[in-house]
């Protein structure tokens, strides 16, 4: 999914425009920053923090001083995760797609951003949540998947995190709620299972407070 794909449509500001206006917009908005663009060439970021720091509410933007973090943009080709990238590096809420002529196409919102990840790690499916922990040298995707799907099990999405101790945690988000087969066939395999989140559990753990609170009723 490219940068283009995720763009929303918001007000521009002008360099012309007062500090007061751009407040305005971002709280109608809910949004921190504004991209300000001259005759569709993109200028700038425009922060909420330096507009109130302005000792006016109707000074310009145009006297605002713009540093590098204020120009960030990213290409409209680019895939989401270097938009991701950029949202954390800059502490972002918003980031400006240009071409490479520096036209203005629009901007991707946090929203935008998030449903999209949610989209690509299939967490909008139904299905269970199984995470291996390992050493670095002992990471197999082909093995892992291969194990997955001698259960009948799909592999919606595959996340992988190195932990401060340096071990590797796998995400494996799956087609199914059902995974206690799965996770025997991986402990078989000498893998350990750090936690499991399914439905199944929930139900589980549901049911038990339930019949609980009846025992107790009935004391």
């Amino acid at each position: 999914m490219t940068a283009r794909e995720l763009i929303s449509t918001v007000p521009i500001l002008q360099p012309s425009d007062a500090g007061a206006k751009a407040l305005r917009l971002m709280n109608e908005y809910h949004l921190t920053q504004l991209p300000m663009v001259v005759e569709n060439k993109y200028m700038a970021l425009v922060e909420e923090d330096q507009i109130m720091d302005l000792e006016e509410p109707e000074i310009k933007l145009e006297s605002i001083h713009y540093n590098g973090a204020n120009r960030t943009a990213i290409q409209e080709g680019a895939h989401l995760f270097e938009a991701l990238k950029l949202f954390h590096e800059f502490k972002l809420s918003v980031l400006p797609v240009i071409t490479k002529e520096n036209d203005y196409l629009g901007i991707i919102t946090k929203d935008n951003l998030l449903a999209a990840l949610a989209q690509y790690n299939g967490a909008k499916e139904a299905g269970g949540i199984l995470a291996l922990e390992m050493e670095p040298r002992d990471y197999s995707l082909s093995e892992i998947a291969r194990i997955a799907e001698s259960n009948d099990v799909t592999l919606l999405s595959v996340n992988t995190l190195t932990d401060p101790s340096g071990k590797l945690e796998v995400l494996l988000k799956t087609n199914r709620q059902e995974l206690h087969s799965l996770v025997a066939t991986y402990e078989r395999f000498n893998y350990t299972i750090k936690y499991i989140y399914s439905e199944e559990q929930e139900e589980d753990l549901l049911k038990k407070n339930y019949d609980l609170l009846m025992n107790y009723i009935s004391m």
